[in-house]
Parts: C-alpha cells; sequence; structure tokens
C-alpha cells in the first residue's frame, strides 16, 4: 500500500481543490500539473489515485507534524481516556478538546476539518475525472465509500457542512453555505448504495489488498448512518446482512486485533494501515507522509515514571493518553477477564509483574493518571522497527471491525423490539471477551437489555474513538462526562479559519454556545 507516488495526491488536488479546505489545505510546490484530459486516463492512473486517498486516511488519523490526529479529537472528549503528557500545557489544543473547552479557533479541529476535506477533494475528482477504464467501477466505488465516509464523520462532529460533489474552479464556486445535516445523510446514503452495488467482497480481494474497501466495508458504514439517524431496521437489516455474509468473524485472541498480525485479519472491516519499512529517524518522518504510526508513541506508559515496561512487552512512551480511573475500573470488574488483560493494566498488577513506578517524576501529568497503564493500542515492541523504534510503530487503527458491526446490530434490533435477535449478537461479543456466564443480562428486554448493550460497547471499544459519540447520540453524555453542556457539546465548532475563507458562512451561522 505504501508504494504510492505522493505527486498522485497532488494531482488529486490540481484537478480541483475545495475552498472549504481552505488555502492550507493544498499540496505546497507541487511537482506536476495535469488535468482530466491526460491524467486518470489508463488503470495504472487510476490505481495510483486510489490509493492516494487511503494515504490520505493515514495521515488524517496519524498527523504527526502538529499532532492534530482524527483519532486523538475523537477518542479525548471521551471518558475511556484523557489527554495527559508532560502537564497541562502538553498539547493544549488537545488538552482543551480533552476538557470540553475547546473554541472555534482550536487548532486540531480546524486540522481535522481540513483533513477530512483533502479526503472529499481527492474522492471527488477520482470521481469526476476518470477514464473509461478497466477498473473504474472498484475505484470509483472506492472514491465514493472514502467520500461518504469523510461526510460522515464531518456532520457527525460538526452538523451541518458545506456539501461539495464538483472541485471548486472557480472562485466564485469556493464558498458554499451549510448544508442542512438530513441532506448530508441522504448523499452519504445514495454514495454509500451506490459503492455497494461494485465492490467485490472481502474474499474476491487478491491477496495483499484485503486492506482494501469491500463490499462489507460500505454495508457496514451504511448501517452505522442509519444508526445514527435512528432508522433501526434499515440498520439491522444491512448490518445482518454483513453479518451473515460469513466475510468477517471475531478474532479468537483478543489481543491480535492490535497488532501487526492483526491487520487485514478476519475481524478487520475498515482500518487506516501503516508500514514502517523506510525505516525513519528523527531526522524525518515530518514530510507530511503518514508511513509509520508515529502517534502511538504518545499511547505508552510515560518513560522515567515507569520502569521495566519491556517485561509487559512495552516500549516506554510519552504518557500523552492515559486510561481513566473509570474505564479501568469498569474492565476489573468485568468478567471478561482475556479483554481486560489487552487493554489496561492496573498498577498493583504492573508491579506485581515486575514494572516500577516512581511518583516523584516532575514532569508526568499526574492529575490525569488514576492507577491505570493503556495496553491497547500501545507501544508493543513486536510492533516497531529500526533505526528508531519510538518512531517506527506499524501498528493499524481500527475503524469499524466486526465487534463493532455485532453490537450496532444488537442496538438496532433492541430499538426495534427485537431483543431476541439482539441478546445471541451481544454473547458473541461477551464470549470472546472471556465472559461465559449470561445469567444476569440475557433475560432482559428494553431499556434494561439497553442499558446491557450501552455498557459493553464502552468495554469493548474502549480506546477506539466511539465513546463519545456514543453517548452524545443516546442522549447520555451530559450525564456521563464531566464539563459537558447540553446544546453546545453535541458538536465541535465550526472553525474559524472556514467561517473567514467561506463568504457564504458568517458568526450567525456557528454551532451554539461557540
Amino acid at each position: 500500500m505504501k508504494t504510492i507516488l505522493y505527486k498522485y495526491m497532488v494531482v488529486l488536488l490540481v484537478l480541483g481543490g475545495l475552498a472549504a479546505c481552505s488555502e492550507d489545505n493544498l499540496v505546497k510546490n507541487p511537482t506536476g500539473r495535469y488535468d482530466s484530459d491526460n491524467f486518470l486516463t489508463t488503470e495504472e492512473e487510476a490505481e495510483q489515485a486510489i490509493i492516494g486517498i487511503y494515504d490520505y486516511l493515514s495521515v488524517a488519523y496519524n498527523n504527526f507534524n502538529d499532532w492534530s490526529s482524527l483519532y486523538l479529537v475523537k477518542l479525548v472528549p471521551g471518558d475511556d481516556a484523557y489527554m495527559g503528557g508532560a502537564g497541562p500545557s502538553d498539547q493544549p489544543k488537545l488538552q482543551d478538546i480533552d476538557k470540553l473547552t475547546h473554541e472555534a479557533d482550536n487548532p486540531a479541529i480546524t486540522d481535522i476539518w481540513h483533513a477530512l476535506y483533502r479526503i472529499v477533494s481527492s474522492s471527488n475528482a477520482l470521481i469526476n475525472n476518470i477514464g473509461d477504464v478497466e477498473n473504474k467501477d472498484q475505484v470509483v466505488a472506492e472514491a465514493k465509500f472514502f467520500r461518504a465516509y469523510a461526510y460522515f464523520e464531518l456532520v457527525t462532529m460538526f452538523g451541518a457542512v458545506p456539501y461539495y460533489t464538483e472541485n471548486p474552479t472557480s472562485k466564485a464556486e469556493e464558498s458554499k453555505p451549510r448544508t442542512p445535516a438530513a441532506t448530508v445523510y441522504s448523499a452519504i446514503e445514495t454514495d454509500l448504495e451506490e459503492a455497494i452495488a461494485k465492490l467485490p467482497l472481502k474474499s474476491q480481494l487478491p491477496e495483499g489488498q484485503k486492506f482494501r474497501i469491500a463490499k462489507g466495508t460500505a454495508q457496514s458504514l451504511l448501517g452505522k448512518v442509519y444508526l445514527y439517524q435512528k432508522k433501526y431496521g434499515e440498520a439491522h437489516t444491512i448490518l445482518q446482512t454483513v453479518i451473515d455474509s460469513q466475510e468477517y468473524g471475531l478474532e479468537e485472541d483478543y489481543g491480535k486485533i492490535w497488532m501487526k498480525e492483526g491487520r487485514a485479519g478476519k475481524e478487520t472491516i475498515f482500518e487506516a494501515l501503516y508500514s514502517s519499512k523506510n525505516g525513519h529517524d528523527w531526522g524525518g518522518p515530518w514530510d507530511g507522509t503518514a508511513e509509520s504510526n508515529f502517534i502511538i508513541i504518545l499511547m505508552g506508559p510515560r518513560g522515567g515514571a515507569f520502569a521495566k515496561v519491556e517485561n509487559f512487552g512495552l516500549n516506554a512512551g510519552w504518557g500523552a493518553n492515559v486510561p481513566t480511573g473509570k474505564i479501568g475500573d469498569l474492565l476489573y470488574a468485568d468478567d471478561g477477564v482475556a479483554r481486560r488483560q489487552a487493554s489496561v493494566i492496573s498498577e498493583d498488577d504492573f508491579i506485581a509483574g515486575g514494572g516500577e513506578v516512581d511518583r516523584s517524576v516532575a514532569d508526568f501529568h499526574w492529575a490525569n493518571y488514576e492507577n491505570y497503564i493503556r495496553l491497547k493500542f500501545s507501544t508493543y515492541a513486536s510492533e516497531t522497527g529500526a533505526p528508531v523504534p519510538e518512531v517506527n510503530y506499524s501498528t493499524p487503527f481500527k475503524i469499524i471491525r466486526y465487534a463493532d458491526v455485532l453490537l450496532m446490530a444488537a442496538e438496532a434490533y433492541n430499538k426495534d423490539n427485537q431483543d431476541d435477535k439482539a441478546v445471541p449478537l451481544i454473547k458473541q461479543v461477551r464470549e470472546r471477551a472471556g465472559a461465559t456466564d449470561h445469567s444476569s443480562w440475557e433475560n432482559l428486554t428494553g431499556t434494561d437489555l439497553f442499558n446491557v448493550i450501552v455498557k459493553e460497547r464502552q468495554l469493548e471499544l474502549a480506546f477506539e474513538g466511539h465513546r463519545f459519540w456514543d453517548l452524545v447520540r443516546w442522549g447520555l453524555a451530559d450525564q456521563e462526562i464531566p464539563g459537558f453542556v447540553k446544546g453546545k457539546h453535541e458538536l465541535f465548532p465550526i472553525p474559524l479559519t472556514e467561517i473567514n475563507l467561506n463568504s457564504a458562512i458568517d458568526l450567525s451561522d456557528q454551532n451554539p454556545g461557540y
């Protein structure tokens, strides 16, 4: 995947850049100029263009130039992880999102807005300019999926957003008003339905390309889109199609999911991939590419404060994303022991296993350390490469996985008064987690069973960036997250740069509370 030449990412933007991304979104000093008459006219060029969009996804999740990771921005407002780090001044833009004190000029929020519109712009360029090449159906379907995915993230996090299917070709076309969320959702559904009709099954993808968007990927995202709109019948219908396809399954070893060996595995439906084959050092990967999942270094136990981490297969990290005591306590109290053992470790167990903790280290953000150390998406030594292990992590980010599909389907069945179909799906997830006694919940119905699903998603998907947005759509965020203001924090603010650059939007169009 990572052999793509980045000039083709440039090409996609040269074919048409979005004003909504601002001038900062455009690649500077492009090495070549192309137009629809001489580009995207061969199968090879189409392939290079779509892989360029995959690379943009990886960059969005791992923006190591300024730490504005889509993954972190989605994760830290929730109640399963703190920003942490060396102190309150360490990455203040992310600290503010963690504490829900962010405003419209927050650089991390601005950056993810730009990153998602880059994906939109690149997808539009491919869809609208591709010639009559042999692989057209598949790559256009992939591009429609990516456009749908980017807009789904945008509408979830920002509400109504400017909607483009054609990239602007003049200054007059650059500014667009916010498109109503319902209209954006409808367009997302159309893109996904059209993609599903043309995409292959995962089993039909060649070896070495199992990471690519498959029919089940688009079906799973469409199910999520329906669920977020409370279209429960449509949601469980399409999600059940994914389940019945037998294209996916739960990994027997929960810990394998978060390792290189779990990439494109049977539980993987959609992921951002990384490869450290180029062997980066501290002299660069600062070139805007995403070969290495550099952000992983932020997750590990902070060096100096924690020692002998090698006893647990870890490298020392930067302690910039630490578990809350809330999620740690819940994981330890649950009987899904296998899941807990791959997710967190308590300080007591860490010390009992040979680890050492020095609470006198001055640069540790102790205010956000609540006696748990993160294992899921952490600094496993097995995930690194030479010459600098800190830099060269290859751990993929799971965006949609099969356990999530099972729990989304269970939720949709529960909300559609079909609890008998929800219970077996929850059982699958809990049994893989190591829990076998279902007597306390399997006969529950209605709201009581829904509360089981809420807790199961909290435990199963901890640190994956789902929790905050689940609480928002359930209307529970103000009950679970300190500082959450109802009527404000359900959405991020429209970035101030967008308001300043887009003449069709002004301060009166800003989301409430900002």
